[in-house]
């Protein structure tokens, strides 16, 4: 963002006279999308209060009311580059390829939540979901297989194209008397598509949050952190320390597996060793979404905080054209604060967008 300060002497015209011109000294293109004014510390309206005519250098602004020569005029703008000139006139579109690179060069990195969700199970246990489903497996179960003890369970499943937060995990489960606490941790893979190494990210549920011999329902873990790399299988392995036969836990499964990015194991020897299985299991991963934005930290010495317009310490966010996760109430981890979008814009030209822009509140 640039801020340019002026006064009344600055523009064209007399003392008191309406329509007096100011030219700022922007060399890049400017968009009504990110422009403002403010006249001794009060913000102005487009079209009620001036106009302006956005130019790729010497941007014109005509205040319509009566403007003096001691009166104090801050310009807030932000700029982008334009295309070059082809045998057209006026201003050629924005040159969305430079804004990106120049987001992604010099943007910070962030972290998109756009849901929180607080679910049910079938016994009216608040579960809270964080995050957006990842990646899953959710439908077609037709029978259930069990763990206890030193029998062990798992199942491969491969990211999209984005890195992902892991936050929590659902599974669709039932128990049989009293085992152990159930735990559901991500490992990698190894050469044979097996789980290997330690535990990336875990958590786990005693087994008192499940009725005995009830039905099976999705169950939700909350994950340690960790982040998932993108196009790269990992493993699910769910387990418990102890139990038998009598005292168990049984995950639901779809016999003929059609998951396409990965197959269910199981192991007798508490993940020694591996036997690949023909079946998938059934799951739901959680998490958040990484991405660059570029950044401006709002404080009192910001026009349009002095104004009441925003609060000191808001943030406003500059995504590149192509992000999808931004609406109001999506969430943004910055600096290791969370921040909740209150309004947003697409800077744009007929129905091209060149840039997204978001205001959030710290919480």
């Amino acid at each position: 963002m640039t801020n340019e300060n002026f006064t009344g002497v600055d523009c064209s015209g007399s003392d008191g006279d309406v329509n007096r011109v100011l030219t700022i000294s922007n060399t890049l293109v400017t968009s009504n999308s990110d422009f403002e004014v403010f006249v001794d510390g009060s913000f102005r309206h487009l079209n009620s209060d001036y106009i302006v005519e956005h130019k790729t250098s010497g941007t014109e602004i005509t205040f319509l009311l009566e403007l003096w020569d001691d009166q104090d005029i801050t310009i807030v703008y932000f700029v982008s580059r334009v295309l070059p000139s082809t045998g057209t006139t006026g201003i050629l579109p924005l040159d969305t390829q430079y804004i990106n690179n120049e987001i992604l060069s010099f943007g910070d990195s962030i972290t998109i939540r756009t849901s929180s969700n607080l679910d049910f199970d079938l016994y009216g246990n608040a579960q809270v979901v964080l995050g957006d489903s990842k990646v899953s497996y959710t439908s077609g179960d037709d029978a259930l297989i069990s763990f206890y003890d030193s029998n062990w369970i798992a199942q491969t499943f491969t990211t999209g194209t984005s890195t992902i937060d892991v936050t929590s995990i659902k599974l669709k489960v039932k128990r049989t008397g009293t085992p152990s606490e159930l735990t559901i941790a991500i490992k990698a893979i190894d050469v044979n598509s097996k789980p290997t190494g330690s535990n990336l990210s875990s958590g786990s549920l005693d087994y008192t949050n499940l009725l005995s011999n009830a039905e099976t329902d999705w169950i939700v873990l909350p994950l340690s952190s960790y982040t998932l790399s993108a196009n790269t299988t990992y493993a699910l392995v769910i387990y418990t320390s102890g139990g038998d036969n009598s005292n168990k836990y049984e995950a639901r499964i779809k016999t003929t597996g059609t998951y396409t990015g990965g197959n269910s194991l199981i192991s007798s020897d508490s993940g020694s060793t591996w036997i690949v299985g023909t079946s998938d299991i059934l799951f739901d991963l959680y998490g958040d979404t990484n991405t660059v934005a570029m950044v401006d930290i709002l404080t009192q010495e910001d026009e349009s905080v002095k104004s009441g317009q925003f609060q000191s310490g808001d943030k406003r966010f500059f995504f590149q054209n192509s992000e999808s996760n931004i609406s109001r109430g999506t969430r943004i981890k910055h600096s290791g604060n969370w921040y909740e979008i209150d309004s947003y814009d697409e800077s744009s030209c007929g129905d091209v967008t060149y840039w997204i822009d978001a205001i959030a509140k710290k919480i």
